[in-house]
């Protein structure tokens, strides 16, 4: 029975032993580097796209499930997308050192864009409703000591769209591939489509309204009594969520769905007419003053 009671005594004291021996995980501390690039899918209706970018945000995740961010961006930027694959080369957005770890968001700002058109060289204004491009997947990049490079690569085709009937252009950005390196090896990368889709915030329909197949300004004079078609089925959702829309005509009376007909009966009076559209997250406004003549 002692011989046991030895025994047992030797191998606990062997069991601690060792347990003193097993060392704690390290986790990786310090400071790594980060260089954001962005390149383009060219596109075949423009000479070239110059686009502003103003700010990039790189969210780190904590503990506690609080999302801090990190401003990389100090000053806007404009890049030539097309040139840039023409070319073949990236363009630096911007350089920061940060906290190595885990970093769960990246959200890149698009302020404005201006092109020229491949057929008639005009030069156009191309408005930007939704400026946030939104990348959000828990441990997406996790940032390591040394040079860490985030490609992201805009997609124009499918970034510009016509609106009004083909008199307007807006710039939604769409994201075609996504990489992340570290020194020379990669980390992440991915082209899938769906897949990069899964991963971006969601974003506010893109409003587009013909009154009678014309555009609409900020204000519209209208004739009392008078039927008029208020079209709104070129909203576009770029995340393809389906839209409710919801009228409201100023005058107390609403409507529903993306084509509506109305008419306003009192003579020499202004209303504010308001459309909502919804896609189930996010919902997007548009607005015009109707002044009613006789």
């Amino acid at each position: 029975m002692k011989k046991k009671i030895v025994v047992l005594c030797i191998a606990i004291g062997l069991f601690v032993i060792a347990c003193g021996c097993i060392e704690e995980e390290k986790v990786e501390v310090g400071t790594g580097n980060v260089e954001f690039l962005v390149t383009d899918k060219v596109t075949e209706d423009f000479d070239y796209v110059n686009v502003t970018f103003s700010e990039i945000r790189l969210f780190k995740q904590t503990d506690d499930d609080n999302d801090s961010y990190i401003t990389v961006m100090s000053e806007s930027k404009t890049v030539d997308l097309i040139s840039l694959n023409l070319s073949h080369i990236n363009e630096t957005l911007g350089v920061i050192e940060i906290e190595v770890g885990n970093y769960s968001k990246l959200w890149i700002n698009v302020t404005s864009a201006i092109g020229v058109l491949n057929e008639t060289k005009e030069t156009v204004n191309i408005s930007v409703p939704s400026g946030w491009l939104k990348i959000q997947q828990l441990h997406l990049f996790n940032i390591q000591k040394g040079n860490n490079t985030i490609t992201v690569d805009i997609d124009l085709e499918n970034s510009i769209h016509m609106f009004h009937g083909g008199e307007e252009y807006k710039f939604i950005p769409v994201i075609s591939s996504l990489e992340h390196r570290h020194e020379n090896k990669l980390q992440f990368r991915e082209h899938n489509k769906s897949k990069i889709r899964n991963m971006m915030g969601n974003r506010k329909p893109a409003i587009d309204i013909l009154v009678n197949d014309s555009l609409v300004e900020k204000n519209v004079t209208l004739t009392a009594n008078e039927t008029y078609e208020f079209n709104a089925s070129g909203t576009l959702d770029v995340d393809g969520d389906d839209m409710t829309f919801l009228w409201d005509f100023g005058d107390g009376t609403n409507a529903t769905g993306a084509v509506v007909t109305h008419s306003y009966t009192d003579e020499q009076k202004t209303y504010q007419l308001w459309l909502t559209v919804r896609d189930g997250q996010e919902e997007a406004k548009w607005h015009v003053t109707v002044k009613i003549n006789s």
